[in-house]
């Protein structure tokens, strides 16, 4: 009826596969926020933990976790393995059973965080409203001396890989300015070795 068509996928090509894109995105953004060595050789040690995380978080698009989809039953966190099987009672004679009250109970937790959120969503964007007001007022006047600023760095070190690598650097202080959008940062006792005025 569209004119579109099924077609299979190369492996290893993410390119093709909008699905397969978008978790790889998510696997990344993933591990990046959790390297911290800065030469980024500690990636491997969080995989295992970042799996887990990611396979047994909620899809909304699929409502249940990966996880359940894949294999037809939850995952055994190492808590629950630790206290071994859960006696059952004459109200959770099936496995179905004692599943739904379990999601039942997910369901109330998550809705009482979302109201929870909700509240804390309301007294933060006050708060923002405030500190952006504020300042959209000092930034009229522009970048001070003593002033404390990041710096973006698009480039890598050497046999590093940019997708985990931290991009923004600092915080600098301003030590001058030459006009709104050229300052001269401190760089000295920092560890970088860069051209101090930036723009």
């Amino acid at each position: 009826m569209l004119g579109s068509r099924q077609r299979a996928t190369l492996a290893y090509r993410p390119q093709a596969n909008g699905q397969q894109e978008r978790s790889v995105q998510t696997v990344i953004r993933a591990v990046r926020s959790y390297v911290a060595e800065p030469d980024q050789s500690d990636w491997d040690d969080q995989v295992e933990k970042l799996m887990w995380a990611l396979n047994t978080s909620f899809d909304a698009t699929r409502l249940d976790t990966p996880f359940y989809l894949v294999h037809g039953w939850d995952p055994q966190s190492t808590v629950s393995a630790m206290l071994g099987p859960r006696p059952t009672g004459l109200d959770q004679k099936t496995a179905y059973e004692w599943r739904r009250g379990v999601q039942r109970q997910y369901e109330y937790a998550q809705a009482w965080a979302k109201d929870l959120q909700a509240q804390a969503k309301a007294k933060r964007s006050e708060a923002q409203t405030k500190i952006c007001q504020e300042l959209s007022e000092r930034l009229k006047k522009g970048f001070a001396v003593g002033d404390a600023v990041w710096l973006y760095l698009a480039r890598v070190q050497p046999g590093l890989t940019k997708k985990f690598a931290h991009l923004w650097h600092g915080p600098f202080r301003i030590l001058e300015t030459s006009d709104d959008f050229r300052c001269k940062l401190k760089i000295e006792g920092s560890g970088y070795k860069l051209y101090p005025w930036a723009h």
